[in-house]
């Protein structure tokens, strides 16, 4: 059968006419199959769905073959099984019982039909072996023969058959076998129209809501289709293209070699596809992937060219930011450390060659912690945003900043000359950093910390360079911040002593080198012992003895502080009941907690379980707190003191007034005394300004129901001084030196209470 599409009643009577032949028909037979085609034909053009033009059909054909029934029957493609499509003279239920047919040797007339691929004509279905498997259903409806024609598709293959099933048993004339003829061939016309109609609406429907943008032209390359997604693309509405050709998308991009290539590879292989830039009808130009297919005629002419356009924005926006984030920080939008790196490198060997200098800045927000937790993290990255801002507008052109960590930026400053140009900067940093800044409302006075390093003194490639200006940055925070600092060998000396003390310390816990010295207080109005404080002694075997001072703050570098600090709350407690359980008073022991403890350990934990391993009574263990500690994270603070206060555990507030004391926070911390830092009492006989002080902290204590104790007394007039101003307690060299347990104890037995 042609492939052709049929759209008129005059096709389809000439592949009849082509198909069928009349000579062997009277003329009484050729006016019914006439009639028969033009009734059908007729039915078709009125555009009636398949399942009526079958119908019609197959009551056609009984009206030519009295006392019968006629079926049209198609093969399922995936199952393989036939079904009746058509058959109104058919029961539903006599339907049913030839639905799911699987083609073979006893499947009755149209099973053999797409079995044998030929013609089936059975007169008697009773005895026909070709009916084995359904002879049953012959019989319950009196089929006594059935006569089959294959429908053919496109190809000749066998798509299902056309049936005239009768009631007695009789054989078919050549009336009856063209009037078959006829039906399955017309059947097959449909079906082909109705899969060609199906895959036009299917390809139209592509065409017009793909999501790509699709344009055709014919073989003289006029356009002669566009689709919605080209007009959306590209701007151009139908009528403005229809005609043209699509040179009107030129970018100019693009030279003429590049075009010569294209139709090189298109008509060697009859496609190409390649990145281009076009100009839509606004003149912006924008990237596309094109794909140009040739399409060809079965003589192999050329009649089409399609165009397919991916619209690839999107993906380059999207690829220019994954490229941009791979050497810019996301939220200052400042390079990040790997592009700062390479200018540096760059600038390294510029200024090699030239003999030139340049420098390195390593520039840390003061306290920005403090910020995060107080107002979050989403206006911290907002204050951050604004620090980056005004550092580089303190910058140079050419010079780089960049975002190092999280509160810490870098800034390259190449080509130097002298080093007035970073005092320079230094000066514009701190000037730019000295107005106010806002978050929400709320204005917030923020400095910074600077380190600077400078090629080829304090190191000769990015990284030697780097890590001076980061221990020249460290040197400035621990001067009191907001200031800077050049790097100098010394920092360097200082950085490998930091370290060396730093590997030790993870020794000094397992080798017992860490131990306990204990100072006395006493009360100041009776002399008795009240309490002790307990201070960490690192006893080196080969540095020997080396102060809390120097490698406390290490610890807390290094992060072993919180570890040191649970060992010596657990030390204190064994240590403060086996004097007990050997006869002494009971006094308290005071322990020193680092804000480390509070952050990154879990001190309730560790208080409870060594007050539960050493048996001591919770009221014999205080916690000393510095003021610098309650103003971090009051919520977290106040929570964690509520749970010590429940545990039954004294608190003092250390080193009080030379933080940023609140008395709204005393109250909210319920803490039971204040140390009275040694600062004050050192020059209280000679300094009015520290007298008032120490006198405002006792009086303000006792109106708050408060404890009060005073370090570092070291002379009898100090001592004197306090217990007229009602001081309740001290402790310091004019009572005892802090000393070891043994020794603690023979000081404990010698004590005269009335000596203070």
């Amino acid at each position: 059968m042609s492939a052709k599409t049929y759209n008129s009643a005059r096709d389809l009577r000439q592949l009849v006419s082509d198909t069928v032949s009349y000579a062997s028909l009277n003329d009484e037979e050729k006016s019914k199959i006439l009639s028969l085609q033009q009734s059908i034909l007729e039915s078709l053009l009125e555009g009636f769905t398949l399942e009526d033009i079958f119908d019609n059909i197959c009551r056609l054909a009984e009206q030519l073959l009295p006392n019968s029934v006629s079926t049209v029957m198609l093969l399922d493609r995936k199952t393989e099984m036939l079904n009746i499509i058509a058959g109104p003279s058919l029961t539903d239920e006599a339907k049913q019982k030839f639905c799911g047919l699987r083609p073979g040797p006893g499947s009755g007339s149209c099973g053999n039909v797409v079995y044998r691929n030929e013609p089936v004509f059975v007169s008697n279905t009773l005895t026909d072996p070709r009916w084995a498997d359904l002879r049953h259903v012959a019989q319950a409806y009196q089929l006594m023969a059935c006569w089959s024609m294959p429908i053919r598709a496109t190809g000749g293959r066998v798509v299902g058959s056309f049936a005239l099933s009768s009631f007695e048993n009789r054989s078919p004339s050549p009336f009856h076998i063209k009037l078959l003829e006829i039906g399955a061939s017309i059947i097959g016309i449909v079906l082909e129209r109705g899969e060609q109609i199906s895959r036009q609406r299917l390809y139209s429907h592509i065409f017009n809501h793909t999501g790509e943008s699709v344009l055709i032209t014919d073989n003289k390359l006029q356009v002669i289709s566009i689709n919605p997604v080209f007009t959306s693309m590209f701007g151009y509405q139908e009528a403005d293209v229809i005609g043209k050709q699509p040179d009107f998308l030129r970018s100019g991009v693009h030279d003429d070699d590049y075009f010569r290539k294209m139709w090189t590879d298109l008509n060697a292989t009859g496609y190409w596809q390649n990145e281009i830039w076009n100009r839509s009808q606004n003149g912006e130009v924008r990237p596309s992937l094109l794909g140009i297919s040739v399409v060809r005629d079965s003589d192999n002419q050329i009649t089409h060219y399609i165009g397919i356009y991916t619209d690839l924005t999107r993906y380059k926006q999207a690829q220019a930011k994954a490229e941009f984030l791979t050497y810019h920080d996301a939220l200052t939008r400042l390079p990040n450390r790997t592009l700062v790196r390479d200018r540096a490198e760059l600038a390294v060997a510029s200024a090699r060659e030239n003999r030139s200098g340049l420098a390195i800045m390593v520039i840390d927000v003061d306290h920005f912690k403090n910020i995060n937790d107080s107002l979050g993290h989403q206006r911290g990255d907002l204050v951050l945003q604004a620090v980056a801002q005004r550092l580089q507008s303190s910058l140079l052109d050419s010079e780089t900043l960049s975002r190092h960590t999280g509160d810490e930026f870098l800034a390259l400053l190449p080509n130097l000359s002298d080093r007035e140009h970073i005092n320079q900067t230094l000066l514009n940093i701190q000037a730019s950093m000295s107005r106010s800044f806002n978050a929400e409302e709320q204005k917030l006075s923020i400095t910074v910390s600077v380190g600077i390093s400078v090629f080829p003194d304090d190191g000769e490639d990015f990284d030697s360079l780097l890590k001076a200006a980061d221990l020249a940055m460290h040197r400035a925070k621990s001067s009191g911040r907001n200031n800077w600092r050049y790097f100098t060998e010394q920092m360097n000396i200082e950085a490998q002593d930091r370290i060396h003390i730093g590997n030790e310390l993870h020794r000094a816990l397992t080798d017992h080198q860490l131990h306990l010295h204990y100072q006395p207080q006493i009360d100041l109005s009776t002399g008795k012992l009240m309490g002790a404080e307990a201070l960490l002694r690192w006893q080196h075997p080969e540095l020997g003895n080396i102060p809390p001072g120097h490698f406390i703050p290490i610890a807390e570098e290094y992060g072993l502080i919180v570890q040191i600090g649970e060992w010596v709350i657990q030390e204190a407690c064994r240590q403060a009941m086996t004097w007990q359980m050997s006869g002494q008073p009971e006094f308290r022991i005071s322990v020193n907690l680092s804000a480390a403890q509070f952050y990154r350990g879990d001190l309730v934990a560790t208080v409870r379980q060594a007050l539960a391993d050493s048996r001591l009574p919770s009221h014999c263990l205080e916690l000393e707190l510095t003021e610098s500690i309650m103003m971090n994270n009051t919520e977290q603070m106040i929570h964690t003191v509520s749970q010590l206060k429940q545990l039954g555990v004294q608190l003092s507030i250390d080193d009080f007034g030379t933080g940023y004391s609140s008395l709204a926070y005393l109250k909210r911390f319920q803490v039971d005394k204040l140390k009275i830092d040694q600062s004050f009492i050192r020059d209280m006989l000679h300094e009015k300004n520290d007298a008032a002080i120490v006198r405002a902290i006792i009086q303000m204590a006792h109106s708050m129901n408060l404890k009060t104790i005073a370090e570092g007394v070291e002379e009898s007039a100090q001592m004197n001084v306090l217990r007229a101003e009602s001081c309740d307690e001290i402790q310091g060299y004019h009572i005892a030196r802090p000393r070891e347990a043994s020794a603690f104890v023979t000081w404990q037995q010698g004590w005269q209470p009335d000596r203070a």
